[in-house]
C-alpha cells in the first residue's frame, strides 16, 4: 500500500522536469529568431542607406576626376621561337673519289657556282676526249654520205644509220661531261660556308658530309601560338623578336607563312616569320622571344586606382549632375596602370580617380581635374600577355 502511494508523486516530478526543458528550448528559439531578425533589419538598413541618395547641409566632397576615353584592346601573344637561315644546305659529293682540292675556308662567303671541293678527275677528262673524237668521226661519216646520197652512191638506209651513230656519239659525250662535272662540288646558292669535314687526300663517298652552306641575309623564326589566335594571324602581320643572347636588341619582322592545321597535342598553330639580318649578327639556331600583337574592340579606359571592389564585383564612381554614381563594370585587361573595362559608360564621362574612399551613391561632390604625374601616359591600349 505504501509503495502505491508514492508513485503519483514521482510522475509529477518527471512531468515538471520535462516542462522546464521545453520552456528553455522555446526561449532559445525565440531568442535566436529575435537576433536573426535584428541582424537582417540592420543589414537592410545599411543597404538602403548605401543606395538611397542623401542630402547634406555641409560642403560637397572634393574629388579629382578624369574624362573617360576609349582605347583598343591590344593583346600581345608571347612565344619562344627558333631561327634558321633563309636557305640552308648540307653539302655532299655526287660521286665517290679522292679529294685533291678544298677551295673554301670556314665562315667564308661564297657565291652561287663557286668551286668548293675538287675530286680526282683524270679518267673522266680522258673519257670526254675520247667521246669528242667519236663525235667528230661520226660527223665526218655523215657529211660524206650526205654528199654521196644525191648521186646514188650511198643508200638512204646508210645515211639514216650514220645520223643515228652521230646522235649516239653526242649522247655519250654528254654523259662523259656529266661524269666530269660530278668530280667538282659547287655552291648551290650564295651564302656562308661552315666548317670543312674533308681534307685533300681523303677518299669520299656519296655519303661523306663536306660542310653546311647558309644564306643568312635573313632569318626565318618558327614559333607556336595558342589555338585561340589561329584565326587572327595573317601573312604580312608584324612581329617583334628578341634574341635570348641579346634581349635588349628588338628586331621587327613579318609573318611569311602559317601551318595548315592545329597540332592536336599542343593545341597550337605553327607560324613562321622573316627578320632581316643585313649585318649578319644572328646565327641560324638562335632562340628568340617572339611578340605578336593583336588589336581587338574598343573599350573605356580608366586608371587602375579608380577601380573599387565589392561583393557584387568591380565598380567605378562617375560624377553626373554634381553627384556620385556607382557604375559596375567588367574587367577586360590591364596595362601599365590603366584598365580597360566594359560597362554602362560613354566617352567623356567624368570618372573619380582620387577621393573614391567613403563615397556613397547620390552624394554631392565637387569635381576637380586630375593632374597626371610625371610618368608618361601609357599607350592607347591595354595589353594582356599570353605565353
Amino acid at each position: 500500500m505504501a509503495a502505491r502511494g508514492r508513485s503519483p508523486r514521482l510522475c509529477h516530478i518527471g512531468t515538471s522536469s520535462m516542462s522546464l526543458r521545453l520552456q528553455v528550448a522555446i526561449i532559445s528559439v525565440l531568442a535566436a529568431g529575435l537576433a536573426g531578425g535584428w541582424w537582417w533589419f540592420a543589414e537592410r538598413q545599411d543597404a538602403a542607406r548605401s543606395e538611397v541618395a542623401i542630402t547634406t547641409t555641409g560642403p560637397a566632397t572634393l574629388v579629382l576626376v578624369e574624362a573617360l576615353d576609349l582605347a583598343e584592346n591590344r593583346v600581345t601573344v608571347r612565344a619562344i621561337g627558333t631561327g634558321e637561315a633563309i636557305k640552308s644546305a648540307a653539302i655532299y659529293p655526287s660521286v665517290a673519289g679522292e679529294v685533291v682540292q678544298v677551295a673554301f675556308a670556314a665562315e667564308q662567303r661564297v657565291q652561287k657556282g663557286d668551286l668548293l671541293v675538287q675530286l680526282d678527275d683524270k679518267h673522266q677528262k680522258l673519257a670526254v676526249r675520247l667521246e669528242q673524237v667519236a663525235v667528230k668521226e661520226a660527223e665526218r661519216q655523215l657529211e660524206r654520205l650526205q654528199r654521196l646520197a644525191p648521186t646514188g652512191a650511198a643508200s638512204r638506209a646508210r645515211l639514216e644509220t650514220a645520223g643515228a651513230d652521230l646522235e649516239s656519239a653526242r649522247l655519250r659525250l654528254d654523259q662523259a661531261r656529266a661524269a666530269l662535272a660530278d668530280r667538282s662540288v659547287y655552291a648551290p646558292f650564295s651564302g656562308v660556308i661552315g666548317l670543312s669535314e674533308v681534307d685533300p687526300g681523303d677518299r669520299v663517298t656519296r655519303d661523306s658530309f663536306i660542310a653546311t652552306l647558309d644564306d643568312r641575309s635573313g632569318i626565318l623564326v618558327d614559333f607556336n601560338v595558342p589555338e585561340d589566335y589561329a584565326g587572327r594571324i595573317r601573312t604580312g602581320d608584324s612581329v617583334t623578336v628578341r634574341a635570348w643572347t641579346a634581349p635588349e636588341g628588338a628586331v621587327d619582322g613579318t609573318v611569311t607563312a602559317t601551318g595548315s592545321r592545329i597540332d592536336p597535342r599542343t593545341r597550337t598553330l605553327r607560324v613562321r616569320a622573316l627578320i632581316p639580318n643585313a649585318d649578319d649578327a644572328i646565327r641560324p639556331g638562335t632562340s628568340f622571344e617572339v611578340e605578336l600583337p593583336f588589336t581587338g574592340d574598343r573599350y573605356p579606359r580608366v586608371r587602375e586606382v579608380a577601380v573599387l571592389w565589392s561583393r557584387d564585383g568591380p565598380y567605378l564612381w562617375r560624377v553626373a549632375g554634381g553627384r556620385a554614381e556607382k557604375v559596375f563594370v567588367t574587367m577586360v585587361s590591364r596595362n601599365r596602370g590603366f584598365v580597360l573595362v566594359d560597362g554602362a559608360l560613354q566617352a567623356g564621362d567624368l570618372i573619380v580617380v582620387e577621393g573614391v574612399q567613403g563615397l556613397r551613391a547620390g552624394q554631392e561632390v565637387d569635381p576637380a581635374p586630375f593632374e597626371a604625374g610625371p610618368v608618361a601616359s601609357p599607350p592607347a591600349a591595354g595589353g594582356r600577355d599570353r605565353s
